[in-house]
C-alpha cells in the first residue's frame, strides 16, 4: 500500500469515528500525525556537491556616505524612477557609487525598466558588475560587449550593437573610421549595414565627412538616405545648406504680409525636380510645397534668415511667423536650433504656429529648459489644465530659470476645482530642487493641501543637500 492510499484511509477513518473505524482516537491521532507530515510536510533541500560562490573581489570605489545611501532607500521604497535618475546622476558626478546591499535591488530595476540601465550601470561600481555577472537577466550591467571591437567584425554583430561598436571606433579615431566606413559603403548588400555605417558618423560628425554623405543621398534605400539627410543638416556650410539657400531665395519673396512662394518659380509646380528630390526626406514627411518648404528651411542655419533680413534671431524669427508659410519655415528653422546665436525666439515662434498634438511634439523635441522656457512664454492665454499637460510632455530636468518662471505662471492660475490648494505634481517632480526649496514657504502658502508631491520635494531636497555635504565616505 502506498503512502497515499495509507493517507486516505487515515482520513476516512477520522471521518467515521475512531470507534467505528475499529481503533482508538490516540492511535488515530498518532497515525494522522505520522502520515501527514511523511504526505505534506516541507522537504529537506538536496544537497548540493558544487562549491560556494567565491568570494566577491576587492574593490577600492568610493561609496555615496550615509546621508546619500539613506535617501536612496527611500527613493526605491518609493519606485520613483525620476528621482532615481536623479540620484544615480548626482552620484556619478561626485563619483561614487550605490551601496553593496542596494545592489541586487538597481540591477533588477534596470532589467524591469530598461531607460533605467544606463543611470544605473553609472553607479553599480566594481562590486555591482561583479554580481550582474552571476545571473544571465542582469548581463546587461556586466559592461561585457563594450570592449572595442575590430572594426572588419563590427558588421557581423546583432542589431544596435553595431552602431554602438562603430561609435565608440569613431570617438576614438575619427579619420580611420571615416576610412573603414568610406571603404566599406558600397560592399555592403543590405540597407540596413549601409545605414549603420552612415548613423556611425553622426559621432564627431563634421565638414570631412560631407563627401561621403553626399554619395550615399544617391542610395535607393529610403533609410539609408533620410539618415545621410538628417546629418547633412546639422552641418551649417555643407553644400546642400547652400542649394537650400538658393531655393529659398529663388522661390519665396518677401511680402508686406511675410514671406510667400514666388510666382513661376519652383514651388508653383507640383512636383519637385529630381535635384530638389534628391535633397527632400523620402519618408513622405516633406511632400507637397509645405513640405518642400519646410525641407529647405531644416537644411540651412538659422543664420541664413538673419543675414537675409539684417536682423537678429528675435527679428528674423518673427518676420517668419508673419507669412502664410509660417508655418512650414519655423518648423524647419527648429530642427537646427542649437546653430542660432539666440534659440529662444525661434522656439517661441515655431509654437505658436503649430496648434494640438504637433505643438506638444514640437517642445517635446527641444532641449529641456529651452523647452520650459518656450512653455512660460506661449501659455499666457493657457488655462491650468492645458498649461499642466504641456509641461508633463516636457523633457526634464528644467533649469533654475524655467522653474521659478513657471513656479510664477502655475501660481499666478486658478487652480481647477478638482486640484484646489494641491501643488502642481509635475513642477515639484522636475523642476530645480533648489529654486523650489528656496521657495518652500511659497509653495505651500498658494497650496495649502498636503500631499505626496510634497513629501518628494522633501526628498529631492534632502537628496541634493546628501550630495552637497562634505561628510566622508563610509
Amino acid at each position: 500500500m502506498t503512502l497515499a492510499d495509507e493517507w486516505e484511509r487515515t482520513v476516512q477513518a477520522a471521518l467515521i469515528g475512531a470507534h467505528r473505524a475499529g481503533t482508538t482516537p490516540a492511535a488515530l491521532l498518532d497515525r494522522m500525525a505520522e502520515l501527514g507530515v511523511a504526505a505534506h510536510g516541507a522537504r529537506l533541500p538536496p544537497v548540493v556537491d558544487e562549491p560556494l560562490l567565491a568570494p566577491a573581489p576587492a574593490a577600492d570605489d568610493a561609496r555615496a556616505h550615509a546621508a546619500a545611501r539613506d535617501v536612496l532607500v527611500e527613493i526605491l521604497a518609493l519606485d520613483d524612477q525620476v528621482l532615481l535618475t536623479e540620484w544615480c546622476g548626482l552620484a556619478r558626478t561626485a563619483g561614487v557609487t550605490a551601496d553593496p546591499r542596494e545592489l541586487p535591488t538597481l540591477l533588477g530595476l534596470g532589467t524591469a525598466h530598461p531607460g533605467l540601465r544606463s543611470a544605473v550601470t553609472a553607479v553599480l561600481g566594481a562590486r555591482g558588475r561583479w554580481l550582474a555577472g552571476l545571473r544571465d537577466r542582469w548581463a546587461w550591467a556586466t559592461g561585457a560587449g563594450h570592449e572595442d571591437v575590430d572594426l572588419e567584425q563590427a558588421l557581423d554583430l546583432p542589431g544596435a550593437s553595431r552602431l554602438a561598436a562603430l561609435r565608440r571606433a569613431r570617438t576614438r579615431d575619427p579619420a580611420g573610421t571615416r576610412a573603414f566606413v568610406d571603404a566599406r559603403f558600397d560592399a555592403q548588400r543590405r540597407a540596413t549595414d549601409r545605414q549603420v555605417l552612415v548613423g556611425a558618423l553622426e559621432t564627431g560628425l563634421g565638414p570631412e565627412d560631407e563627401p561621403l554623405l553626399e554619395r550615399a543621398l544617391d542610395d535607393r534605400a529610403i533609410g539609408v538616405h533620410d539618415e545621410a539627410l538628417r546629418l547633412l543638416r546639422t552641418l551649417p556650410g555643407s553644400a546642400l545648406a547652400e542649394r537650400a539657400a538658393e531655393r529659398l531665395h529663388r522661390g519665396l519673396w518677401l511680402t508686406g504680409d511675410g514671406f510667400d512662394v514666388q510666382d513661376d518659380e519652383l514651388w508653383t509646380e507640383l512636383a519637385p525636380g529630381p535635384e530638389e528630390a534628391r535633397d527632400l526626406l523620402k519618408d513622405g514627411s516633406e511632400t507637397g510645397v509645405t513640405g518642400r518648404i519646410r525641407g529647405a528651411a531644416a537644411s540651412v542655419p538659422p543664420a541664413h534668415w538673419t543675414n537675409r533680413l539684417d536682423t537678429d534671431d528675435a527679428g528674423a524669427a518673427a518676420e517668419l511667423a508673419r507669412g502664410p508659410w509660417a508655418s512650414a519655415l519655423l518648423r524647419g528653422v527648429a530642427q537646427n536650433l542649437r546653430l542660432a546665436v539666440d534659440a529662444r525666439p525661434w522656439a517661441v515662434a515655431a509654437t505658436r504656429s503649430l496648434t494640438g498634438m504637433e505643438q506638444l511634439e514640437m517642445l517635446a523635441g527641444l532641449p529641456a529648459d529651452l523647452a520650459a522656457r518656450t512653455v512660460v512664454e506661449v501659455s499666457r492665454q493657457w488655462n491650468y489644465d492645458l498649461l499642466d499637460h504641456a509641461c508633463s510632455q516636457l523633457p526634464a530636468p528644467w533649469g533654475p530659470r524655467a522653474t521659478a518662471e513657471l513656479l510664477d505662471r502655475y501660481a499666478a492660475m486658478r487652480d481647477p476645482r478638482w486640484r484646489a490648494g494641491r501643488p502642481p505634481s509635475v513642477l515639484l517632480a522636475r523642476g530645480d530642487a533648489e529654486v523650489l526649496g528656496a521657495n518652500w514657504d511659497r509653495i505651500t502658502g498658494r497650496w495649502p493641501e498636503h500631499t505626496v508631491e510634497l513629501d518628494v520635494l522633501r526628498l529631492r531636497m534632502r537628496l541634493r543637500g546628501a550630495f552637497n555635504t562634505r561628510e566622508e565616505s563610509q
